[in-house]
């Protein structure tokens, strides 16, 4: 039976030296080789996550991107935006001006660019290195956000977050998808996005029944398609969010848990 196999980046499909094992790569190879499909799953914005998609072969065997949550969704080989989910002009506008005060760094990936009005805002440097964007900075993001960006990622310390997302929460809760994705990020999304929503809309570009879902996660943004996969799988070192509504909880990323699983259930 055709599979479809959902792997998040950062802490499931990379160790913590942001690689792809090379038996995570040899294990992954044979899953398409057996007819299977995979997608990458990832709040990351599409330039975040391409190189990994070709380390893993995508341009031979097909496949779809699923980044920032499930809000855009991208045929890798062909580059066709499948789904584009954004906020509002207006939402953006009004959100920056609520959120000036508060005690937050932001960031928005639009177009190559990374917009964020600090630059001591949480592996910004490392994450336009990697991926080659360029930092805008402006101390008042408003007078530069004249388009529709599909996320707004919140960044600060761990020991700090949790207030001005609290406030952001309790204001925008209602038309809005909010997320803790790391310790250190708050993502605001628009409502109705999820990562488990963006599964189910590329299942039926497959055929592929929702019921042979696989998913891999390890962070409270991976929660819907954990939920929403016939098989969630939390990683060894998943947060216990997660691994409490798993339906299996592999090895760690560190000890390649995805190949362990799909080895010892799927091949």
């Amino acid at each position: 039976m055709e599979k479809l196999i959902a792997v998040d980046i950062d802490g499931t499909l990379l160790t913590d030296d942001k690689k792809i094992s090379e038996k995570n790569k040899e294990v992954l190879k044979k899953i398409r080789e057996a007819g299977h499909k995979l997608v990458i799953a990832s709040g990351r914005d599409y330039s975040g996550t391409t190189f990994l998609a070709e380390e893993l072969d995508f341009q031979k065997y097909g496949g779809f991107l699923s980044n920032f949550n499930g809000g855009r969704i991208t045929d890798f080989k062909s580059r066709k935006i499948i789904a584009n989910h954004t906020l509002s002009l207006g939402f953006m506008r009004e959100f920056l001006d609520f959120i000036r005060d508060l005690d937050i760094d932001i960031m928005i990936y639009y177009d190559g660019k990374i917009y964020t009005n600090s630059m001591d805002t949480y592996w910004l440097k490392e994450t336009a290195d990697q991926t080659n964007q360029e930092i805008v900075l402006r101390e008042n993001l408003i007078d530069d956000i004249d388009f529709e960006p599909n996320n707004i990622l919140l960044s600060q310390n761990p020991n700090r977050i949790e207030e001005p997302s609290r406030i952001i929460y309790e204001k925008y809760k209602d038309i809005t998808h909010q997320v803790r994705s790391t310790p250190w990020y708050y993502e605001i999304m628009p409502k109705g996005v999820s990562k488990g929503k963006s599964l189910y809309e590329i299942a039926d570009l497959y055929g592929i029944a929702y019921e042979n879902i696989i998913a891999f996660g390890d962070e409270m943004n991976d929660k819907s398609m954990i939920e929403m996969a016939g098989v969630g799988v939390a990683m060894g070192n998943a947060v216990e969010g997660i691994k409490e509504i798993s339906d299996f909880i592999t090895l760690t990323n560190e000890e390649d848990g995805i190949a362990y699983y799909l080895e010892k259930f799927v091949l």
